[in-house]
């Protein structure tokens, strides 16, 4: 899947992820706003616009690229950008959305672990665990209340 991405595309998202990393937000956005189109990697661009504003407290800024994240990712990918949008809509003030987009991280987090469940009793062997595996996509290093495995992509 990745092979058809341009490698611009996925050096500069790995370059603001690092930003994110080191806590420079403002170097991370200008990294992501250097790129016009994605691709296949959009709601990942999105999801990392959202974190460079929400950790610079621009919670208002930081709602829609986190909310067109949580849309895009597939269902069982998302859960790490609704906890995100939950938090920025709290922050700015927006108390019923913030439940709304909570309770929609939790069936994503519910939905995750029946999935798991089932394969378990249909396949007769574990899920694999990919929170395990390393990923720079998506396992930041900022100490956060939440805290979710990466899931499977």
């Amino acid at each position: 899947m990745l092979e058809n991405v341009s490698p611009k595309v996925i050096h500069k998202l790995m370059a603001a992820e690092g930003y994110l990393e080191l806590g420079m937000p403002i170097q991370a956005l200008e990294a992501l706003h250097a790129l016009e189109d994605a691709g296949l990697l959009e709601a990942m661009r999105l999801y990392l616009i959202g974190e460079a504003y929400r950790r610079q407290e621009k919670y208002h800024e930081a709602i829609e690229p986190l909310h067109q994240a949580a849309r895009l990712f597939p269902v069982m990918e998302s859960r790490k950008a609704w906890f995100s949008l939950s938090e920025c809509f709290r922050l700015g003030g927006y108390l019923e959305l913030a439940e709304v987009a909570s309770l929609t991280a939790e069936a994503v987090e519910e939905i995750e672990e029946n999935y798991e469940a089932l394969y378990l009793e249909q396949i007769g062997r574990p899920f694999i665990d990919w929170s395990d595996i390393s990923s720079r996509m998506t396992d930041f290093a900022e100490p956060n209340r939440f805290h979710f495995p990466r899931n499977p992509k």
